[in-house]
């Protein structure tokens, strides 16, 4: 790795990088190994991790913070919304760089269903009439501004609708069972909300289970506005006119096309009617609008103050409303069947290639989106340069890579769903699956599935950090007091299919800058954002690209897949255990009894272990055999913690350890079937039925890691 932008630079055209080089160069004659690479890499044998580290090196010379910086400049020139003309031309060029780096990309079509704003008008009717603005204003460098839509929620219905205001704080379900204590209805209401604690499609469907007639959602100073910083664009936070679009499409229950829910959205498929589509349930009229819009009707509010916790960041008390404030809501949302676009590369694995490993991001943008998720797509590209460069030399990867950039993630996870629900059979021998969805920034962050944890960990330490004289293993520690945290996968990006409808392992990597909340999803996540506040030098892209190549290489190439049980299996343990002592708080006794769960998850620890031990002994003997055996069992073990009857509620979803949260969206819901059924549904009955399923599962990965003849 090299720790300056010019260093690098200069190693993409010395020859002492050749591929042909390193490989002819006798195991002696290399420079001597830090300690860390004096260990083979875990799944590796011992000639096989020295292989594998000369591909690292020479992986790692490739992407540049000069290449970084051109790419974002040309891909967020013109604004990318799914299935426009903006999002097709980025298309093109993506493609168009794949195959300048030797490689063959395929540009795939699917179908969806999603809505287009026609129409966007916020009229405040009382106690000032005032017609509030819709979009931001137009910064000098930002070209093609015409094509950037106006503040829009997609997938929000239309509507035109007029009532009182009532301020819910974030518009969690909390907060509106607080406005009932306070007596304050919003029926026949217009509710203002904040961005923020929720994925925002739980705002108006909590609001329409009470009544209300719209919803506008704005983002408070407070979370991402002036009173964090500057703001754009003197500093990164959002300023009075940045406007937060996304989706309010219901991802906690199902994800990809709504009206293909399970099936791909290819040209001529059945579709459901948009009245029976899970995303589209229980929606009303909702649009975003600016903290500077959201100023004047928060200021002529009238009624009792709000607790503390409910301030935001504008100069005055704000209170709950009704009274004083009145608004107009007219909505024209256009709905109708688009087409969309992912890229994808294949590079057919030398021994294995019926075994993917899949490293993906989002193209499309709301507006320019340079950091979301131009960021993720750059990276991606980066890497295929690299392996373009080993191509090129005669390398090739054990298993199949796959490169792919998705169309219409900020949707509703269309593009990556639709992939994934077509190849559903191809699937069942993915290895893992790694996300990138911003990766650009100081502050690096994963989640994963528990099995993956070590991976992300390992690949951290062989990454110089910018800004630092270390890895970036070190820097996440000393960014986490010595930790380094890795969450679990709950809602929010294009690993959702892949994980939790299909069992394939995934990580979610990425990293952010200070003030990357102030320009989401707004027309000010520019270049120019990107050039100035979010990585001025471009070394954070680089690095990231090193990262997601190092593990998805690692993936590709290992003996033995390193995917790690033991640790898996001893936190479902503690899961089960933690249900347990909830029951008893918050239902006075234990109602569902999982017990024989726990015990269960303990011989699956031990199985693990076991497996382990059986990985490590032929790792040392080189025993080729016992590899494809042992391989086998731990690519199925992931798998066996769907159920094929999915969960309560939302079949779509299958995976018993980890779906978004029903009140949440975004944040992980551990053993959602058992939290959903018995703390949401208060049905003990269907609790006790999916504590069985997941028993069964349970059982199953643990016989799958037990030893039948694998060395």
């Amino acid at each position: 790795m090299f720790s300056s932008r010019t260093q690098a630079l200069a190693a993409l055209t010395a020859p002492a990088v050749s591929l042909a080089l390193i490989l002819s160069a006798a195991p002696a004659a290399a420079a001597p190994p830090s300690s860390d690479e004096k260990r083979p890499i875990p799944g590796f044998t011992d000639e096989n991790s020295r292989w594998q580290r000369q591909y690292e090196k020479l992986f790692g010379s490739v992407p540049s913070a000069k290449v970084a910086r051109a790419l974002d400049a040309e891909l967020a020139a013109e604004p990318g919304l799914a299935t426009t003309t903006g999002d097709w031309r980025r298309v093109q060029r993506i493609a168009a760089h794949f195959k300048s780096y030797g490689l063959q990309p395929e540009i795939t079509t699917y179908y969806a269903y999603l809505s287009m704003p026609e129409r966007v008008k916020v009229e405040m009717t009382a106690p000032d009439r005032r017609t509030l603005p819709v979009k931001e204003k137009k910064r000098p460098w930002q070209k093609h501004f015409d094509k950037v839509i106006p503040g829009h929620n997609g997938m929000s219905p239309s509507g035109n609708v007029k009532g009182e205001v009532v301020y819910a704080n974030y518009g969690r379900p909390e907060d509106f069972e607080l406005l009932e204590k306070q007596g304050v209805s919003v029926e026949g209401k217009i509710v203002l909300t904040r961005y923020g604690a929720v994925f925002r499609g739980v705002k108006p469907r909590e609001a329409a289970k009470r009544g209300a007639k719209g919803v506008l959602i704005y983002s408070d100073p407070a979370d991402d506005g002036f009173t964090k910083g500057e703001v754009y664009p003197d500093g990164p936070w959002r300023a009075p006119d940045g406007i937060q679009r996304g989706s309010v499409a219901q991802i906690q229950l199902a994800a990809g096309d709504p009206q293909t829910p399970g099936w791909p959205a290819v040209k001529g498929a059945h579709r459901i009617p948009p009245s029976e589509a899970p995303m589209l349930k229980g929606l009303i009229p909702t649009t975003p609008i600016s903290y500077g819009a959201a100023e004047p009707l928060l200021r002529a509010l009238t009624g009792p103050k709000v607790p503390k916790e409910w301030q935001g960041g504008l100069p005055f008390d704000y209170r709950f409303g009704p009274g004083g404030t009145k608004v107009h809501l007219d909505l024209k949302n256009k709905f109708e069947v688009r087409p969309l676009w992912n890229v994808t590369v294949r590079i057919p694995g030398s021994e294995h290639p019926q075994q993917e490993v899949i490293l993906g991001a989002h193209h499309d943008s709301w507006a320019y989106g340079s950091s979301d998720n131009l960021s993720g797509t750059e990276n991606v590209l980066q890497v295929g340069r690299a392996l373009g460069k080993l191509l090129k030399e005669g390398w090739r990867p054990k298993r199949t890579i796959v490169l792919a950039t998705w169309d219409g993630e900020e949707y509703g996870l269309f593009g990556s769903t639709e992939y994934a629900e077509e190849r559903a059979r191809q699937l069942r021998n993915a290895v893992a699956y790694v996300n990138m969805d911003g990766a650009s920034g100081s502050q690096f962050g994963a989640s994963t599935t528990p099995a993956l944890d070590q991976s992300v960990i390992d690949a951290s330490k062989q990454v110089r950090w910018p800004g630092t004289d270390g890895t970036l293993h070190e820097a996440w520690k000393a960014q986490n007091d010595g930790k380094t945290p890795i969450s679990r996968i709950g809602g929010g990006s294009d690993f959702q299919a892949f994980f939790q409808r299909y069992g394939v392992p995934a990580m979610d990597i990425g990293s952010e800058s200070p003030g990357d909340d102030g320009n989401y999803h707004c027309s000010c996540d520019d270049f120019y954002w990107m050039s100035r506040f979010g990585d001025p030098t471009w070394q954070y892209h680089a690095a990231m690209s090193r990262l997601a190549g190092i593990a998805t290489l690692r993936l590709a190439n290992a003996d033995v897949v390193a995917l790690r049980y033991r640790p898996y299996a001893e936190e479902t343990a503690r899961y089960l255990a933690d249900f347990t002592e909830e029951q008893r708080e918050r239902l006075g006794s234990v109602v569902v009894d999982v017990s024989r769960d726990i015990e269960q998850a303990k011989a699956w620890q031990r199985a693990a272990e076991a497996l382990r031990a059986r990985a490590d002994e032929a790792l040392r003997d080189g025993d080729t055999a016992a590899f494809r055996r042992l391989n086998d069992r731990i690519m199925q073990a992931e798998r066996d913690l769907l159920t094929e009857a999915g969960l309560p509620g939302r079949p779509w979803y299958r995976h018993q350890m980890y779906a978004p949260g029903m009140d949440t969206g975004y944040a992980t819901q551990r053993l959602p079937a058992l939290y959903d059924t018995l703390f949401l549904d208060r049905d003990v009955s269907a609790a006790k039925e999916y504590e069985a399923r997941l028993f069964r599962s349970l059982r199953a990965a643990t016989r799958t890691l037990e030893p039948r003849g694998d060395g």
